[in-house]
């Protein structure tokens, strides 16, 4: 008997390392998308002789989509990140490479671009050709059902003052595509959406303590006919935020302006079946 329950135990011990053999070696598909994170910081001098005519610096910080179980839909991702990221003739550079080969590309046109005017300039002039280029891109949710993704873009060509961008891109882990407002919203939602984006808008500026109280936008500095659904807007667990970048709805100097919308002040306005759906449902139960 005692013999018997070894090899009963043996043969159970076998079969476990065999499981776990397999998982090491034959992992199952992930669910979500995997990223890896590449980063690349580099000066380039617009001469190497005298490094006082200036430099552009650029700083890389990427988040790049690298593997998914539906190769297709990865491969969508991919395109459309890649092409945002960085145009599309970067397309098919290896990862472990891409931000190199952009970085150089970058410096090139920065060269190009100002070396007539640098030889132009008096040995006594104070001008310089200072440039930077900060370029990130960061994985937000990402389920079984929803990759979102961001970029942020700041440039500084030595203009009146740099400017800053950023762009979401939500994707449905079901098909590939992009996730846009006619997916999630219904009919003629626009109209009343807009005044929803208003009237936060306005709540938002009144509770926080750095800007003045305003009773109405109307005496304000915003650009009341441009602030609607802009189609910049990236999900979370608890609700849609769009993103208006500089200019967009506002002056310079009132910069990025986010608004928040949770699911339970706009579900009303969606669509039956959204890909958003399981979220909305989540976070309505959990209030």
């Amino acid at each position: 008997m005692k013999k018997r329950n070894s090899f009963v135990i043996v043969g159970i011990i076998l079969i476990l390392g065999a499981v776990v053999l397999l998982f090491v070696f034959f992992p199952t598909s992930s669910k979500t998308v995997l990223t890896e994170n590449f980063s690349h910081t580099e000066k380039v001098y617009l001469s190497e002789e005298d490094t006082t005519l200036g430099a552009l610096s650029i700083e890389m910080n990427i988040d790049l989509p690298i593997s998914y179980r539906n190769k297709n839909i990865l491969d969508n991702i991919k395109t459309i990140l890649r092409t945002e990221l960085f145009g599309d003739v970067f397309m098919y550079f290896p990862e472990d490479s891409l931000l190199n080969y952009y970085a150089a590309e970058l410096g090139r046109e920065y060269i190009d671009n100002n070396a007539d005017f640098a030889k132009k300039l008096s040995d006594d002039s104070r001008l310089a050709f200072n440039n930077s280029i900060i370029l990130e891109g960061f994985a937000l949710l990402n389920d079984e059902n929803i990759f979102s993704y961001g970029i942020s873009r700041f440039v500084d060509f030595g203009g009146a003052h740099p400017i800053k961008t950023r762009l979401f891109y939500n994707f449905n882990l079901k098909n590939g595509k992009v996730i846009f407002e006619d997916d999630i919203f219904e009919g003629e939602y626009q109209s009343e959406l807009t005044e929803i984006i208003k009237n936060k808008l306005l709540q938002d500026n009144n509770e926080n303590e750095g800007t003045p109280h305003l009773e109405n936008l109307e005496s304000s500095d915003f650009f009341l006919e441009e602030i609607k659904p802009n189609g910049n807007f990236y999900v979370n667990d608890e609700s849609i935020c769009f993103v208006f970048n500089p200019y967009e709805i506002a002056p310079y100097y009132v910069g990025e302006t986010e608004v928040v919308l949770p699911y339970k002040l706009i579900h009303h306005l969606m669509k039956p079946k959204n890909p958003l759906e399981y979220l909305v449902t989540a976070a309505l139960n959990n209030n």
